[in-house]
């Protein structure tokens, strides 16, 4: 029998007979490499351990519990917890909703809440699958197998989602004699999944797994209790729209039924925006500087934009300031943290003009706001004087908006804060999500590309220092707001789908960004394309994809 050639990490190179796994390969060969059995690449693209390689082929794999690994972790958990549904509790129609504390926040469809005896032997049995220790293994099916298999095991929700795929071939993943599909490969093996809680939470419950860089423990738990509130207000609209999964939404596309979704997701939009401004509005006898904070392209500019307006409507006059303005110089963060500069830390700001700024708006003080200067890599002096009554409100606008350390030399009497993200309801199918990060990364790139001069490959590299930051600087502060806007819209991965796709498909394919591009075209091809002719130019999706009626400096 011929050999195949095979390299581990670029770092050894053998020959063997076709027909082994990776996982095999790895433990009869990997001898001297450091690796986390969660996850591999093949020929770059992220592959289950278990894949069976029958090619010549090129091998990487993981040595720290990082974003992929921990991806793997959370795939194999939830394949776990349907596996354990399907096999003990066949009644019951299990829905995985949302990102919660660590976790993925889940309900039982039949069930208005979900009794703590049942969670308790759900736990039971996920803790049996893993100290079973068995294999989760891949299997490539046609698009039309792999329906019929869905239709004919009563998940019409899956079937509904591969009907509308654009792919010819999907794997999916196999638990004993059943067969689940995955957004991306799983942890090989169940006997990995030791390390996880099922906690009764609301309705439902949480199952919680370890965050990146930590495999071997869970975090402290916290109370999303907002978090959790903003979920449900946008179920609610989902309800009201009709539409929980993707295909649905590719089902009202085909119909040519998308119009009234857009106007009434818009509509949602701005009922929430005005209540926010109806909020301010209550509270506007001290509560003056509104700050708007949240991570990277969660549509903080055109929100911001958007309460300008409601509240001028109320009859108040408005300044917005940026934070991106009160940067250090260049040359300051180059004295104090070196030539590793990070924009994305509070430290990068200027505090205390800031803070002297604020007070003295506050009280009456007329400022000139500087301006960041990028190109230079300093601020310089803006053009406009700044002076306010007591009938003025500040909007601040940037990614540290709620962090505490911001402005604490202002009286938290003064402050208003709103805090944005992605947060989609949206889901693959019952038991599978959409998470918020790929949301927002999609949207990123797409601007990126777009406005920015910056590639999708520069724009995935960079990411995990982005999402680093967050995890530092703005998720941990969320809590401390006084309302939360979901910025995220039903049908916005339909418009984004095709710009992001052109930015997508011109990585290389030797390129360190190929593998998590691959992955996002994979879940781009169950969305149908959408044209954006009926997105209004307010829309916050027109911040990414451009025609706003806004002005972005």
């Amino acid at each position: 029998m011929k050999k195949i050639k095979i390299s581990i990490n670029q770092q050894k190179h053998i020959e063997i007979k076709p027909g082994s796994n990776i996982r095999e390969i790895l433990k009869n060969h990997g001898s001297g490499i450091k690796y986390q059995e969660y996850i591999a690449v093949k020929n770059n693209v992220f592959a289950s351990l278990n894949d069976v390689v029958n090619e010549d082929s090129n091998i990487t794999v993981f040595d720290k519990f990082y974003e992929s690994s921990r991806r793997a972790y959370e795939n194999a958990a939830i394949a776990i917890l349907q596996y354990s549904m399907d096999e003990y509790f066949p009644n019951y129609t299990l829905e995985v909703l949302h990102s919660m504390c660590d976790g993925v926040y889940c309900e039982i469809g039949q069930l208005s809440a979900v009794p703590e005896e049942l969670i308790a032997k759900i736990k039971q049995k996920f803790s049996g699958l893993v100290t079973s220790d068995i294999p989760i293994q891949p299997v490539m099916m046609s698009r039309v197998d792999a329906k019929n298999y869905f239709e004919n095991n009563g998940r019409t929700d899956t079937a509904e989602l591969i009907e509308y795929c654009s792919l010819n071939y999907v794997v999916l993943y196999s638990i004993g004699e059943k067969r689940y599909w995955l957004p991306s490969p799983p942890a090989p093996r169940t006997g990995l999944i030791n390390v996880f809680d099922i906690l009764a939470y609301k309705r439902g419950f949480v199952l919680r797994c370890p965050v990146e860089n930590q495999p071997q423990k869970l975090g402290r738990f916290y109370n999303q209790e907002k978090l959790y509130d903003i979920f449900n207000e946008t179920e609610r609209w989902g309800k009201i729209l009709e539409i929980t999964n993707i295909s649905q939404l590719n089902t009202l596309i085909t119909k040519d039924r998308i119009s009234e979704i857009i106007k009434i997701s818009e509509a949602l939009h701005e009922k929430k925006i005005a209540a926010i401004a109806d909020m301010i509005e209550a509270s506007c006898g001290t509560r003056r500087l509104i700050f708007v904070a949240g991570p990277s392209s969660s549509g903080k500019t055109t929100f911001m934009k958007r309460l300008f307006i409601q509240l001028r409507v109320l009859g108040h006059r408005v300044v917005s300031l940026s934070l991106d303005n009160y940067f250090k110089d260049r040359n300051q963060l180059i004295e104090e943290n070196g030539g590793n500069l990070n924009f994305e830390v509070l430290d990068a700001l200027d505090l205390e003009l800031l803070n002297t700024h604020l007070n003295d708006l506050l009280n009456g003080k007329e400022i000139v706001s500087p301006i960041y200067d990028f190109i230079k890599g300093k601020k310089v002096a803006g053009k406009e004087k700044i002076k306010a009554d007591k009938n003025t409100l500040f909007i601040i606008e940037g990614i540290h908006g709620i962090n505490p350390g911001l402005t604490e030399n202002i009286d938290d009497k003064y402050k208003f804060k709103i805090y944005l993200s992605a947060l989609t309801h949206l889901n693959f199918d019952n038991s599978t999500r959409i998470p918020t990060h790929d949301t927002r990364l999609i949207r990123r790139i797409v601007r990126d590309s777009k406005y920015r001069g910056y590639s999708a490959s520069q724009t995935i590299n960079t990411w995990k220092k982005v999402i680093e930051g967050e995890k530092h600087f703005i998720f941990k502060y969320q809590g401390d707001s006084d309302v939360m806007f979901n910025s995220s819209l039903l049908y916005e991965i339909g418009v984004l789908k095709h710009p992001a796709e052109i930015a997508l498909k011109k990585i290389g394919s030797h390129d360190p960004s190929f593998p998590e591009a691959q992955r996002l075209l994979n879940m781009l091809a169950y969305f149908l394309p959408l044209d954006d002719k009926e997105v209004p130019p307010t829309s916050i999706i027109r911040e990414f994809i451009g025609e706003s009626s806004f002005k972005y400096s």
